[in-house]
């Protein structure tokens, strides 16, 4: 059976599925990475893990999200997560731009998505989800990064970039994690590494401009500043330390638990200032389960390729060719759907797997 999207399995996930099979209770944590558009490839699997298959679970699963991957959370916890992932897909559709958006222009479409999203009902079931334990990541800005003049932040974010290239770890100078969760777990989620980490519930008052933060593009929108119970400043895109989810999980037992990131292309990429680093690989990519669509499904899309931010540009005036083009990825987020679905049923999800 030729599957329309590849799985790639760290050592740990790999011996796992050989030893125990993989169903819904094989997850130790979800992961949701950022991407923009590019969400729009799983918008179907998202329906049916979230409506489906993940509620057969016996205990919680932590899941995790930066950028639009805390939105993809967030459509995740409501009462009907399949409803509310096609809103959230119509709503990001919908952003219409000049040719050269101002910060304040591209916060004012990113604010109308959340609150197409968002459904006031639902918060009280979102803040105390079942099963769903929501640790939706935002990074927060130290130095210049948190200036409130752009020039200044720029540089702040150059300096960053600087640390980057060093090591991963120099980074943690620039910047610290923030998650916010609408759980209090018996014991840690994350396991401590460079990154200095602030653990914050969510609350009415914050979710929010939580998820807003999450999703905020340095330099492209307004920051936003001083999160309701969180720790003070100026809180930007979750993606900036954890772009695709390469998170220290704290697992209980040693060799047991899976992080599934239902992806959007076959590379990991730690942190937002490692996509052009080649050689650096991701750090915790043992524990991973990856799936993501295939280069032949990838190369029939309208550009060969998923969507992406720049389709703002290549598609500006022609908004009708460029909702076309996202259309048509959707189309393949049913197949994707539709294909693990098909694997799930059969039990042979060991012989498809790859080498992360």
């Amino acid at each position: 059976m030729t599957l329309p999207f590849i799985l790639r399995a760290g050592t740990k996930a790999r011996a796992q599925i050989s030893q125990s099979g993989f169903d819904a209770d094989s997850l130790a944590a979800f992961g949701a990475p950022a991407g923009g558009p590019k969400f729009i490839i799983q918008s179907h699997l998202d329906r049916f893990l979230f409506s489906q298959w993940l509620p057969q679970r016996k205990q919680a699963l932590p899941a995790f999200g930066s950028s639009i991957g805390a939105f993809r959370l967030l459509a995740a916890a409501h009462r009907d997560p399949a409803a509310a992932a096609e809103r959230l897909y119509q709503a990001y559709c919908q952003q219409n731009y000049e040719n050269k958006p101002t910060a304040t222009d591209i916060s004012r479409e990113v604010n109308k998505i959340l609150h197409a999203l968002l459904q006031a009902d639902d918060m009280d079931y979102i803040l105390h989800h079942p099963w769903l334990q929501l640790n939706l990541l935002t990074t927060r800005c130290l130095g210049l990064a948190a200036a409130r003049q752009p020039a200044w932040q720029a540089i702040g974010f150059a300096l960053a970039f600087a640390s980057n290239l060093r090591a991963r770890r120099r980074l943690a100078t620039r910047f610290e994690r923030c998650v916010f969760q609408n759980h209090t777990a018996a014991a840690p989620v994350l396991a401590p590494d460079a990154f200095a980490t602030h653990t914050t519930r969510l609350t009415r008052e914050n979710l929010a401009p939580v998820t807003l933060a999450s999703g905020t593009i340095p330099l492209l929108m307004e920051t936003v500043r001083d999160i309701p119970q969180a720790a003070a400043g100026v809180h930007i895109d979750g993606g900036m330390i954890d772009y695709h989810i390469d998170l220290p999980l704290h697992v209980p037992q040693a060799d047991a638990g899976i992080l599934f990131i239902p992806h959007y292309e076959q590379r990991v990429v730690s942190g937002w200032f490692d996509k052009r680093l080649q050689h650096r690989q991701p750090s915790h990519g043992e524990r991973m389960l990856v799936l993501s669509p295939s280069p032949e499904v990838i190369a029939k899309l309208p550009g060969a390729k998923v969507p992406c931010r720049q389709d703002f540009k290549i598609y500006h005036g022609r908004d009708t060719q460029r909702l076309a083009a996202w259309q048509a990825a959707l189309t393949v987020s049913e197949d994707i759907s539709g294909a693990f679905q098909h694997l799930l049923a059969s039990g042979s999800i060991e012989q498809h797997l790859q080498p992360l």
